[in-house]
């Protein structure tokens, strides 16, 4: 999805037939419409304090059509890397979801020739904006640089989530109409299984905490007052004015 993103970017940005261009800007503000809900979505999802959502036609300065958006994020300093991760990678999650719904409705399910048009043309729209753009890259670089150690953490439970769920979940135990919501499915497991993972760890590493800390002041603190004497203030003479 991501290979097939880039090269439809790279065809978008290169065309110059007027009546085409104008076509396919209309398809990319779709395409970024969809990608800055789904930064909003999943930033709610993980808990990630977010702000307005913008998604203009045209350029800031209003001189060129130039479809873009924005999420803010005005506590980003709070954000863990997976909840960095996670929202900077979501709208190629929700474009690749969306994708296979629109393949499912064209090859697996009998509809109007109309909608299958429909579903082409939004995979278009898909593709110009599904890719994460540099400032969501550097957004992710950012947050791991600020912590490592817990960003390579919470690196390995996901790792681990999504192995335990491959390997010994059956996600069809319940019937789904469509094929792509098993591929939701699985990735709701996973964040399943990744906070219940989190949880065991935190209450192993209290127990451990717990065992560690002395039940008994040491001999330090119970000889504390013999070690430090303790004398009295000194008065202070007072000096008589002399006139």
């Amino acid at each position: 999805m991501l290979l097939i993103s880039i090269g439809v970017q790279t065809w978008y940005r290169r065309v110059h037939t007027r009546g085409l261009k104008a076509f396919l800007h209309i398809l990319a503000f779709v395409g970024v419409f969809v990608h800055e809900v789904a930064h909003y979505a999943f930033n709610v999802l993980f808990g990630v304090k977010t702000g307005k959502v913008k998604v203009k036609y045209r350029s800031e300065d209003k001189m060129r059509v130039a479809p873009h958006g924005s999420v803010g994020l005005p506590e980003f300093e709070r954000n863990s890397f997976l909840q960095t991760f996670v929202g900077s990678v979501a709208p190629l999650f929700v474009s690749t979801f969306l994708f296979l719904f629109c393949v499912d409705i064209i090859f697996n399910i009998q509809t109007d020739a109309w909608v299958n048009v429909v579903a082409i043309v939004f995979c278009v729209s898909l593709f110009i904006g599904s890719e994460p753009s540099g400032q969501d890259m550097k957004l992710i670089g950012e947050t791991f640089k600020r912590d490592p150690k817990y960003s390579i953490y919470q690196i390995a439970l996901v790792v681990a989530s999504g192995l335990i769920v491959w390997f010994f979940v059956d996600l069809y135990f319940i019937y789904l109409p469509f094929e792509v919501l098993y591929y939701i499915e699985y990735f709701f497991f996973v964040i399943l299984v990744y906070f219940v993972l989190k949880t065991a760890f935190w209450i192993i590493s209290s127990c451990f905490s717990a065992l560690k800390r002395p039940k008994f002041p040491s001999i330090k603190l119970l000889t504390r007052r013999r070690r430090f004497k303790m004398f009295a203030p000194r008065k202070l003479k007072e000096k008589e004015a002399q006139w």
